[in-house]
């Protein structure tokens, strides 16, 4: 048998194949359809059961008999990060009723599989979620979906804060250092995406990290600041529709963040447009119909929208210095408008 690094890309799908049946197996669903969606750096797979009535009745949330086995990458995520987020989608749809993916739980209770076959390296987190129906909107939508996505968005935060934790520090944390300094997430060492900037983008940066620091200083990590967020809520990624109402799926990135650069991160893929000022008033408006924020929070929007696009673009010049040519057109019209925006509203 060949190595698992001498094997073609192709070779190397067919070999993860084998990891997904085995994968599967844990979880009664011997047999499936499995169909690949994306390899990154995971690997998510739709599934289709044959016999969709193993698990419980279907409901308008879910596509019947159909699942997302994401395999991580090793070292994507500690298994302690995993299990966290898994609690916390339980939790939301158990509780909450809150329309996320629900964890599927293997045949001896567990959510969380690690698992190893001959061929492939090391050990092999995976999970298993039922599909959520839904589909992206065309052209980013209209200010009502950014109103039902604030409405989402409180929901979830208001859940979340008063959820007892089952452990603190085990996701990623997107505060200043997480922000602007997590290279080894890519391979780099911690700060060096900033050697990559083109040089007339270096200072404004730093002053808007600077004043990213000073605010959240003054802030602190009280619960009415700081808490389990999603982290990319926004309608051009992670935000579905179904019949009018908005799902969220992919909390994969998630982590321990402010509020507020949820509501950040969620309009600043408008920034630039001239409905950008429509879609946050109607973004705000219905948050804080569920969910109060005081307005020395709300108003330091711009802020937060700077410090995501810092995050955003150091991590796009580093992936592109480890792997030459990864900002297509899309990435670099994305870079651009972000830095327009940084070099608009420093002071």
């Amino acid at each position: 048998m060949k190595s698992y690094e001498e094997l073609t890309h192709l070779g190397r799908l067919r070999r993860m194949r084998q990891l997904a049946a085995a994968a599967l197996e844990q979880y009664g669903l011997g047999g499936p359809y499995v169909k690949l969606s994306l390899q990154a750096s995971n690997g998510l797979y739709r599934v289709y059961d044959h016999n969709p009535e193993i698990f419980r009745g279907n409901d308008d949330l879910f596509e019947p008999g159909q699942y997302l086995l994401r395999i991580y990458h090793p070292g994507w995520q500690t298994p302690e990060a995993i299990e966290l987020e898994l609690a916390w989608l339980a939790a939301m749809r158990h509780e909450a009723g809150l329309p996320v993916p629900e964890p599927i739980p293997r045949l001896d209770g567990g959510m969380l599989t690690q698992i190893s076959v001959s061929g492939i390296p090391q050990t092999r987190c995976c999970t298993l979620l039922r599909w959520v129906k839904g589909r992206r909107l065309p052209n980013y939508g209209r200010p009502d979906h950014y109103r039902a996505q604030g409405r989402l968005m409180a929901h979830v935060h208001n859940f979340t804060q008063q959820w007892q934790l089952p452990v603190w520090d085990s996701k990623r944390h997107y505060d200043w250092n997480g922000l602007f300094m997590n290279d080894h997430e890519i391979g780099l060492i911690p700060g060096q995406s900033w050697d990559y900037l083109p040089t007339e983008w270096v200072e404004p940066f730093k002053i808007v990290a600077q004043q990213f620091k000073q605010l959240t200083e003054t802030w602190g990590v009280g619960i009415d600041v700081y808490g389990l967020i999603h982290a990319d809520m926004g309608l051009d990624a992670n935000v579905l529709f179904w019949h009018g109402q908005p799902r969220l799926i992919d909390f994969d990135g998630s982590g321990f963040g402010y509020w507020m650069y949820d509501l950040a991160v969620a309009l600043a893929h408008n920034i630039g447009s001239v409905d950008y000022a429509r879609f946050r008033e109607a973004l705000f408006e219905g948050y804080v119909e569920y969910r109060s924020l005081p307005e020395t929070q709300l108003s330091q929007l711009d802020p937060f929208t700077a410090a995501f696009y810092v995050y955003y673009i150091l991590w796009m010049v580093g992936v592109n210095h480890l792997h030459p040519g990864t900002l297509d057109e899309h990435l670099k019209e994305v870079m651009s408008r972000g830095a327009a925006f940084i070099l608009h509203n420093v002071r």
